[in-house]
């Protein structure tokens, strides 16, 4: 039996949920999408009037167990970046975003697994494009083929409406996103049946334009200067609690390495936001800058506010905490049970534990 991780349920995601659900062998699937459905989703995305002004995530959870109550659902509705790694452990994902962050922290999170990610882009009138990863051997990732610019614009997202963005929606139609959805199902499925991987997408890019049905095939390479170490992790546990344990317990906890500095991928520390369009500092306490709230994180002239400079930190130590620092909850820091903490020591090495309630893992 296997598990799928869908991230992004817009266009081609509402679609592909419901292709997945009724696949055979499929025995527990999670859905990922921050957003809500509105009025102008109705004419490209997989849902109905009483979706509106709901959650993504959810409606697309009960749409699953509709069509097949036997597969337990997990619906995160947060970003993929904020979604404890516990939670992902076992799954294949698949990729319906519309920015390249969110790839960049699907490649991170399925590498760190072991398990192979689909990708999907659309591009308004007609073209589609399919990429399939595997961390096994010399599988190369999507950061392999990114330059430069490509880490510039990891910001920039493409939405599939334009309403509110600064950045261009792709205005796809509702059937590109269908065929975009059937070609990753076409694909999850032979991932799920075929463990060689030889007759898989695995290491190229298939790009259909359905205008002409012209394809072109392209296939990569690792690139040994990629900026992704292509790490598989190894993760011990702890019995650690979010809310009842604090950071001096951590750090009690890994007495036994050599100056150790905790850090948790995909995020970093802050204590004050810097405003975008004013000159206003807000002091946040020390917390997690991608889990604040948006409230948080949004200025009272209405711009974004940023972790930047002195008030931004990769990874912390017990040398760098004040006495009421070591005293917070981890969870007033904004870590989350199924959290895993990378633990830097002074050496180089590096491990990987889990917080929250012990779990048995086959």
């Amino acid at each position: 039996m296997s598990s799928v991780t869908i991230v992004g349920l817009g266009a081609t995601g509402s679609v592909l949920a419901t292709l997945v659900a009724r696949m055979p062998g499929i025995s527990n699937m999670v859905v990922v999408d921050p957003d809500r459905y509105n009025e102008s989703n109705l004419a490209t995305q997989n849902i109905n009037d009483s979706a509106l002004g709901r959650l993504k995530a959810e409606v697309q959870a009960e749409q699953i167990n509709a069509i097949n109550p036997q597969i337990k659902v997990s619906a995160f509705c947060d970003s993929v970046e904020n979604v404890p790694l516990r939670q992902l452990r076992s799954s294949i994902f698949v990729s319906c975003v519309d920015n390249r962050n969110a790839r960049q922290s699907i490649n991170r999170i399925a590498w760190r697994w072991g398990k192979p990610w689909l990708d999907v882009a659309i591009d308004a009138p007609s073209l589609v494009r399919l990429n399939a990863y595997n961390p096994a051997g010399s599988n190369p990732c999507i950061e392999c083929s990114w330059d430069q610019k490509s880490y510039d614009l990891l910001d920039q997202t493409y939405p599939c409406n334009p309403a509110h963005q600064s950045f261009p929606a792709t205005n796809a139609s509702a059937e590109l996103g269908a065929i975009a959805a059937s070609l990753q199902a076409a694909e999850l499925r032979k991932l799920i049946n075929d463990d060689s991987n030889t007759a898989t997408l695995v290491g190229a890019q298939l790009m259909l334009d359905t205008a002409t049905y012209q394809k072109h095939l392209v296939h990569f390479e690792v690139n040994e200067n990629c900026r992704f170490d292509h790490q598989r992790w190894s993760v011990s546990q702890s019995r650690l609690e979010p809310r009842t344990n604090t950071l001096a317990d951590l750090f009690d906890l890994l007495d036994t390495y050599t100056d150790p500095a905790i850090s948790l991928e995909g995020h970093s520390f802050s204590t004050h936001l810097d405003c975008t369009g004013c000159d206003k500092r807000r002091c946040t306490g020390l917390s997690l800058y991608r889990r604040l709230s948006e409230t948080a994180r949004t200025c009272s002239c209405d711009s974004p506010m940023f972790a930047t400079g002195l008030f931004s930190f990769e990874s912390i130590s017990r040398s760098d905490l004040s006495p009421s620092n070591l005293h917070l909850k981890l969870a007033d820091l904004a870590f989350r049970e199924g959290d895993v903490i990378t633990v830097n020591e002074a050496s180089g090495e590096r491990h990987h534990i889990e917080i929250g309630t012990f779990q048995h893992y086959e």
